[in-house]
């Protein structure tokens, strides 16, 4: 067989059995379908952090916020950090480096407490309460921003994530918070942007969903050319042009994320391409394709080898 059928998906980096699966799917219910019907399409969801993406833009806009003190700390932001402790000491740092430039604060005792504590607070909160936590927190650094503010940022953030190397980057501890090693930079999967495509050009109706903040995202859907009003994540309410502490709807994780897509939508899922147990109740919900990408979640492929799931290795950026 050619690397291509008549479905035009490369396999890429694609296991064998699981290309033949996706173009068995494409072929059987896409446009060249003598069943395809138009008015109710068959329909793609699509996890972005690590499935989509290599790496998370919920968690690399928080960073990004947080190192270049692009915060709006004044009504009431510093409550979003509920341990007293952290909050009076992340606040009195941030205090002591406000107003300056980055040059003359880079090198400070303030700043490293400020930066290192932020992003402890999103670890801690990851490990103790869940992802649910974790996302809320990433996104509710956006309190007290303007929505044009925030529709600038986006694209800052893309320009930064999108141009510099994949890699790890040592954030210098600040005590009494530890330093910590994170993520850098965001790509595409090369096999994903192409099946997005192809589903598109075939009639599937295709949705991406993640827990981060649904801005960041419909940007990088702009950018990659994918309609944005098919993208779902975390969205805050607005007072006075300003984005809130306060979600939407629930948290899009787990059932949460299952939830949110059937009450857009309508219906389940034909394809279902996930990375975690976050994804689970999507990828269980599937009516036809359920694809795990192994990143490392031991319990998912725990749960994948039950469900006969197949299990894709990471993809190629």
């Amino acid at each position: 067989m050619s690397d291509n059928d008549a479905t035009g998906l490369a396999q890429g980096a694609w296991l064998p059995e699981i290309h033949q699966a996706l173009q068995t799917l494409i072929e059987q219910h896409g446009i060249n379908s003598p069943d395809y019907d138009p008015e109710n399409p068959p329909v793609a969801a699509i996890d972005c952090g690590e499935t989509l993406i290599c790496n998370h833009l919920g968690e690399a806009m928080m960073r990004y916020l947080v190192t270049r003190r692009k915060l709006n700390t004044e009504r009431g932001f510093w409550h979003v950090i509920t341990d007293r402790g952290a909050r009076d000491a992340l606040s009195a740092a941030y205090k002591a480096v406000a107003g300056r430039a980055d040059s003359e604060v880079r090198d400070t005792a303030a700043y490293r407490r400020y930066r290192a504590g932020m992003l402890n607070v999103y670890e801690n909160l990851r490990e103790t309460e869940g992802a649910e936590a974790a996302a809320l927190f990433a996104a509710r650094m956006l309190k007290g921003l303007h929505e044009r503010t925030v529709a600038e940022l986006v694209e800052e953030v893309l320009d930064y994530e999108l141009g510099r190397p994949l890699g790890q980057e040592d954030i210098a501890a600040g005590p009494p918070f530890g330093g910590l090693v994170v993520p850098s930079g965001v790509r595409v999967y090369h096999e994903m942007l192409e099946l997005l495509q192809t589903l598109e050009v075939h009639g599937f109706q295709t949705w991406i969903l993640s827990s981060a903040n649904v801005y960041i995202l419909r940007a990088l859907a702009r950018r990659i050319g994918f309609p944005e009003e098919r993208v779902l994540g975390l969205e805050l309410q607005v007072q006075s042009g300003c984005y809130t502490e306060r979600p939407v709807d629930d948290v899009p994780v787990g059932e949460g994320k299952l939830e949110l897509f059937l009450d857009t939508v309508g219906r389940s899922p034909l394809l279902a391409i996930g990375d975690s147990m976050n994804d689970f109740e999507l990828l269980e919900n599937c009516e036809g394709l359920s694809i795990v990408i192994d990143r490392g979640d031991e319990e998912l492929i725990e749960r994948a080898e039950e469900m006969d799931w197949p299990v894709q290795p990471p993809l190629s950026v």
